[in-house]
């Protein structure tokens, strides 16, 4: 009788990942097709390869989302992660940034990064790409210093991670003239680096296959 139980409660486990992964991949899909049919592409053979490494990202994206150790609550119909939104930007602390980069930064680290103007602020993933004695370069936002403040006259910043950071970044959230508004959607991108996460480690991500 256990191991009927067992068995049955192991189907259901398989089924239900099953179909979490199904809609995962089902609105990546929808939700890639809309961003790339805005896009102008001048060069056909470029988008033609967009388009077909889409089945490859997007099932890595889903695969390695449902694999992983997020703690947040995770939508798969709108292919987001869900936590209630703080009512203030995540702090940046100048010596606990230069601390931890200073014993942290390497090739593949996954970070949160403060993206602001004077009226809209939210966090977003990205990754370090390189790494000098002067401070290291975010694969999307450019060089930094090793405080993590951008040495590109930019409105970034990158913040120690931490599970506030990565929560507000993960979740999309938005601030707009200091208050709390509607999330954005992650890109396809970010998605992947979130899945990358080890949420009970920030200094050491999940490797993945390329």
């Amino acid at each position: 009788m256990q191991t009927g139980c067992k068995e049955q409660t192991e189907l259901w486990r398989s089924s239900s990942k099953s179909n979490a992964y199904n809609a995962l991949c089902n609105t990546f899909y929808v939700r890639e097709i809309h961003r790339l049919s805005k896009e102008s592409f001048n060069d056909v053979e470029r988008l033609q390869r967009r388009f077909a490494s889409l089945p490859y990202y997007i099932e890595k994206a889903a695969s390695h989302i449902l694999d992983g150790n997020s703690p947040l609550t995770l939508d798969t119909q709108n292919g987001s992660w869900i936590a209630k939104q703080s009512r203030n930007l995540p702090k940046y602390d100048l010596e606990k940034n230069t601390l931890f980069f200073g014993k942290n930064a390497f090739v593949g680290l996954i970070i949160p990064v403060l993206v602001y103007d004077a009226e809209y602020s939210t966090v977003r993933i990205d990754s370090v790409d390189e790494v000098t004695a002067s401070g290291f370069h975010c694969n999307q936002f450019g060089w930094v210093d090793k405080a993590g403040k951008s040495q590109e006259g930019v409105g970034i910043q990158v913040l120690k991670p931490s599970k506030t950071a990565f929560s507000a970044a993960c979740c999309g959230h938005v601030w707009l003239l200091g208050r709390a508004t509607t999330p954005r959607v992650l890109t396809l991108r970010e998605m992947l680096l979130a899945a990358r996460i080890n949420w009970q480690d920030f200094k050491h991500p999940f490797i993945t296959q390329k």
